[in-house]
């Protein structure tokens, strides 16, 4: 190939570049203005059953041996539950390692 002509094939090269460049910066434009609309925020958690002194609760983690057994709740912080076990055991759990299974009155 001789100089001119492969310079006439570098220009050509180049005007197809541009071209599939401007080609793919239009496809993009439309292609934001197409996406669907932004889902709104997920609907807020109810909130967590409502542990409060003198409801029955049972223990579901294995921690000191203690799953299954249970007791009254006692005082209730942001991030614990304290609780007297039947047997009269004192002993505290974070909400997520209990069930409630009667509210107090």
């Amino acid at each position: 190939m001789s100089a001119p002509s492969r310079r006439a094939h570098i220009q050509s090269l180049a005007a197809q570049v541009s071209e599939l460049s401007r080609e793919l910066d239009r496809l993009l434009r439309i292609e934001d203005t197409d996406q669907p609309p932004v889902p709104p925020p997920a609907a807020p958690r109810p909130p967590r059953e409502p542990f409060i002194v003198g409801s029955r609760v049972r223990i579901t983690n294995n921690y000191r041996g203690l799953r299954g057994q249970e007791g009254v709740v006692t005082r209730v912080t942001r991030v614990f539950i304290f609780l007297r076990l039947d047997s009269g055991r004192v002993t505290s759990r974070q909400r997520s390692n209990l069930l409630l299974l009667s509210q107090a009155q």
